[in-house]
């Protein structure tokens, strides 16, 4: 699938300060990389960065209307029990959860086993939804 997206990429934790700069620039779309959604577990495995920060960029990204992808990085052992935590934000939000290769995928779908594919072309990426969810939920093509 081929359009004009500008996308910027990021850990979430600048958009927030660089809103204005990013719709003045022309961007589209902001790729977030993100390994847990709890504020503990993200403060000490992304150098005491905090994923409030993250968050906030988050909402105002999406208050100004720029798409949002999340890659996804699971992790066994830290956050192996998130994985329907990411899956609930695309009942919530038109966001794109995309999972890393970082776990298995048969792990992550088996955790998922409503997911349907979504027939397409997606630059590298198979796209699932489930039943009821505005988003979708993507993996890399290795």
């Amino acid at each position: 699938m081929t359009d004009n997206k500008k996308i910027y990429v990021t850990d979430g934790t600048d958009i927030e300060a660089k809103i204005d700069e990013l719709k003045a620039e022309g961007y589209t779309d902001v790729t977030i990389s993100i390994n847990t959604l709890h504020h503990t577990k993200y403060n000490h495995t992304n150098d005491g960065k905090h994923l409030q920060d993250v968050i906030d960029g988050i909402n105002i990204a999406a208050k100004n209307k720029l798409g949002i992808r999340l890659d996804v990085s699971i992790t066994e052992g830290l956050s192996d029990d998130e994985v329907l935590d990411f899956l609930q934000l695309t009942f919530q939000h038109n966001f794109d959860i995309v999972f890393m290769p970082t776990i298995s995928y048969d792990f992550l779908k088996s955790k998922m086993p409503a997911l349907r594919q979504i027939p397409g072309e997606f630059d590298g990426i198979d796209f699932y939804k489930y039943p009821g969810a505005i988003g979708r939920i993507g993996f890399i093509l290795n």
